[in-house]
C-alpha cells in the first residue's frame, strides 16, 4: 500500500518534471510536420506560378528527405557523444533560419534561378528538421513511462494533427492573399522551431546508460527493421505527397482546394489511425507486430483500389483512407526495435531514421517519374508493391519474435 502510494507520488512529480520536455517534443514534431508537408501543399501553386513539372516536384521531395537522411546519418556517430539538449537547440535554431531563407527565396533569386533557391532552402531546413526529429524522438523515448506520457507513436499522432492544422492555415492564407504570397507563410512558420528551441533549452532531458555499440547489433531482426521502415515510411510519404496531385490530375477536381482537401483528409486519417494504435499499444506489454502487418496489407489494398477503380469518388476515398493505416508503420517499427534493443543507444533510432528518409526520398521520387510518364494511377499501382513487401518483412519479424518468446530475445539477437 505504502509502495503503491509512493509510486503514485513519484509519477506525479515526474509528470511535472517532464511536462516542459513533452511540450518541447510536441513543438519540434509540429515543426517537422511543416518541413515535411509545406512544399507538397504548394505543388499546385508552383505548377501554376512557375510551371514546375512533376519531375521537379518529385525532386523537391527527394531533396527534402535526402537532406534529412544526411542529418540522420551524421547523428548515428554524434548522438551518443553530444548532449541531447545542445543538439536539439542547434537543430531547431537552424530550422528557424532555413524557413526564413525559404520565405526570402522569391526576393533573392530570379525566376530562372527560383527552383535552385527553393532547393537550397529546402536543404537547410530539411537537414535541421531531420536532426531535431531524431533527437526529440530519443528525448521522448527516454521520458519515464507514465500513463499518457509522450512516446514515439504519440508524437506521430501529434504530427498528423499538426498536418491538419497546416493544411487549414495554408488553405485560408492562400485563398485570402493569393498563391503568389506563399513565401510570407514561411516567416510565420519559422516561429515554431524558434519556440521549440526555447522550450528544450530549459527542459529536463535524460539519456540511457550502459548502451551497446552499433556493430554489436547488426543481426537479422535489426536488418529487417531497417528494410521495413524504408518501405513503410516511403509508402506513407508517397501517399501523402501525391494525394493532392492525384485529386487534381486523376480525379479531375481542379483548383488549389483539391490539394488542401486531399492532404487535409489524409492528415485527419493519420491522426485518427495514430490515436487508435496508441490506444491499442497501451493495452499491450509490447507493441503488437500483427497490428503493423495488418496496417501494411491494408495500405497495399487501398493503393490498389485507388489505381484500378473507375469511380472517382471511391478512388479519392480509398487514397485518403490510406492514412488510417500507413501512418503507424514507421513509429511502430521504431517502437518494436526500441523494445527489442533496450541496451541500444540513440544511434539505433538515428539509423532507422536514415532508412526511413531513404525510402521517403526514393519512393515518392519514383512515383513522380512514373506519374510523368504513364499517369498517377499507374504510379499508385506500382507503389502498392512497397507496403506489401513491408508486410512480408514484418511477418518474418513476428515469426522471429514468437520463436524466441521463451528465451531472452535481447540477449539472443542483440548481445551487448
Amino acid at each position: 500500500m505504502v509502495s503503491s502510494e509512493f509510486r503514485s507520488v513519484e509519477n506525479e512529480m515526474n509528470k511535472g518534471k517532464f511536462s516542459r520536455t513533452a511540450r518541447a517534443c510536441y513543438a519540434g514534431i509540429v515543426n517537422q510536420a511543416i518541413i515535411t508537408n509545406v512544399t507538397a501543399l504548394l505543388f499546385v501553386s508552383f505548377i501554376e506560378l512557375y510551371n514546375f513539372s512533376y519531375i521537379k516536384l518529385g525532386m523537391l521531395t527527394a531533396v527534402n528527405f535526402a537532406a534529412q537522411m544526411c542529418a540522420d546519418f551524421l547523428l548515428i556517430f554524434l548522438i551518443d557523444r553530444v548532449s541531447f539538449r545542445k543538439l536539439a537547440v542547434f537543430s531547431c535554431t537552424l530550422s528557424f533560419a532555413g524557413l526564413l531563407f525559404y520565405g526570402c527565396v522569391p526576393f533573392l533569386f530570379s525566376e530562372k534561378g527560383l527552383f535552385t533557391g527553393i532547393v537550397c532552402a529546402t536543404t537547410v531546413f530539411a537537414f535541421a528538421g531531420g536532426m531535431s526529429e531524431v533527437v526529440l524522438s530519443n528525448i521522448a523515448d527516454n521520458i519515464p513511462r507514465l500513463e499518457n506520457s509522450v512516446s514515439i507513436c504519440l508524437l506521430k499522432t501529434v504530427y498528423a494533427w499538426a498536418q491538419v492544422g497546416l493544411v487549414a492555415v495554408c488553405a485560408v492564407f492562400l485563398t485570402v492573399f493569393g498563391s503568389e504570397s506563399w513565401n510570407y507563410l514561411m516567416f510565420g512558420f519559422a516561429l515554431i522551431p524558434l519556440g521549440a528551441a526555447v522550450l528544450v533549452g530549459g527542459a529536463a532531458v535524460v539519456k540511457k546508460s550502459g548502451i551497446s555499440k552499433p556493430k554489436s547489433s547488426f543481426h537479422l531482426f535489426y536488418i529487417l527493421a531497417l528494410v521495413a521502415i524504408f518501405l513503410g515510411y516511403g509508402s506513407e510519404i508517397a501517399a501523402n505527397q501525391w494525394i493532392s496531385v492525384f485529386a487534381t490530375a486523376a480525379l479531375g477536381v481542379g483548383g488549389e482546394w483539391s490539394e488542401f482537401v486531399g492532404m487535409g483528409l489524409f492528415a485527419v486519417c493519420l491522426g485518427v489511425g495514430g490515436l487508435t494504435y496508441v490506444a491499442i499499444s497501451k493495452r499491450k506489454e509490447h507493441f503488437p507486430l500483427p497490428v503493423l502487418i495488418f496496417a501494411a496489407l491494408s495500405t497495399c489494398a487501398l493503393f490498389l483500389l485507388s489505381s484500378v477503380t473507375e469511380n472517382v469518388i471511391f478512388a479519392l476515398v480509398t487514397s485518403v483512407c490510406c492514412g488510417l493505416f500507413v501512418g503507424v508503420l514507421s513509429p511502430g517499427i521504431m517502437t518494436v526495435a526500441s523494445e527489442n534493443m533496450p541496451s541500444a543507444g540513440a544511434w539505433m533510432i538515428a539509423s532507422l531514421a536514415v532508412c526511413a528518409d531513404l525510402g521517403a526520398a526514393a519512393l515518392p521520387s519514383a512515383a513522380g517519374s512514373i506519374a510523368e510518364l504513364t499517369g498517377i494511377r499507374t504510379a499508385y499501382l506500382t507503389m502498392s508493391v512497397a507496403p506489401f513487401l513491408c508486410a512480408a518483412v514484418l511477418f518474418v519479424m513476428h515469426r522471429m519474435n514468437k520463436k524466441n518468446a521463451s528465451v531472452n530475445f535481447t540477449d539472443t539477437f542483440f548481445p551487448v
